[in-house]
């Protein structure tokens, strides 16, 4: 129980200092090329979610950074917790510094103090599960951004997380970016994220998680029933690793 105050205390003045560094780096904004204001915010979300996996004491392992190509893609894996985004985001800004990487999230973020302001600031895409059309909005403009802006994307297709090992279904509706933009998709795989905290809500020391990026599935080389039916592919190939991982 002591860990799990101290922890959640040093996470705490993480975020405040986060929400200092991102008035500092606001207030050069007009200084700065689109690029340049873009990339010195995550250098601060790179600092913030380090600390996170520091100060959580968590046994990360990381692995497969090797199968990103050197060309916009699509991320997608399961979501397990909060844990996960934060992993996956300190993992891929290390991998891929001189891309942008464009996230995909739930509307409910922009709610949440400090961390809300950074997924402005870092151009996040907001998904509304509630209102069709503006989510239609969303994934045209995360496609436009693959294709004229050459982002990366990444995208949870489960849309929520899962708090557990199991992995909710698919929503086929967050494949139409890779669909649409041409761009491959490399499978994430996160495993016992969600023991660190999510499971009992304390902070538990120690828990080993795995992440890991699987080699880019290229739509273009599917037949067009497999195409059709890529989110059970991808979910299929997910579960195996997990499978491996927990047998």
């Amino acid at each position: 129980m002591l860990f799990d105050i101290i922890a959640k205390l040093r996470f705490g003045l993480s975020l405040i200092r986060l929400w200092f560094r991102l008035i500092w780096v606001k207030r050069r904004k007009q200084s700065l090329s689109k690029d340049e204001y873009y990339h010195e915010i995550v250098k601060k979300a790179e600092i913030h979610t380090g600390e996170l996996i520091k100060y959580s004491k968590m046994n990360l392992t990381v692995d497969g950074l090797e199968n990103i190509p050197d060309e916009p893609v699509i991320f997608m894996g399961n979501h397990q917790s909060y844990i996960d985004i934060y992993v996956t985001v300190n993992a891929l800004i290390q991998k891929i510094k001189s891309r942008h990487l464009t996230l995909i999230g739930k509307k409910e973020i922009l709610k949440i103090p400090i961390i809300g302001r950074l997924g402005t600031e870092m151009d996040v895409l907001y998904l509304d599960r509630e209102n069709a059309r503006e989510g239609l909005k969303t994934i045209l403009e995360a496609i436009r951004r693959v294709k004229e802006e050459h982002h990366d994307v990444l995208i949870y297709p489960e849309g929520t997380r899962s708090k557990s090992r199991k992995m909710n279904e698919f929503h086929k509706g967050s494949f139409k970016i890779a669909q649409k933009s041409g761009a491959a998709i490399v499978p994430m795989v996160v495993n016992d994220a969600y023991k660190v905290f999510e499971e009992t809500y304390r902070v538990k020391p120690n828990v080993p998680v795995h992440l890991r990026f699987l080699p880019p599935i290229y739509l273009s080389e599917l037949d067009p029933e497999d195409e059709k039916n890529i989110d059970q592919i991808l979910s299929e190939r997910i579960q195996k690793e997990l499978d491996s991982w927990n047998s």
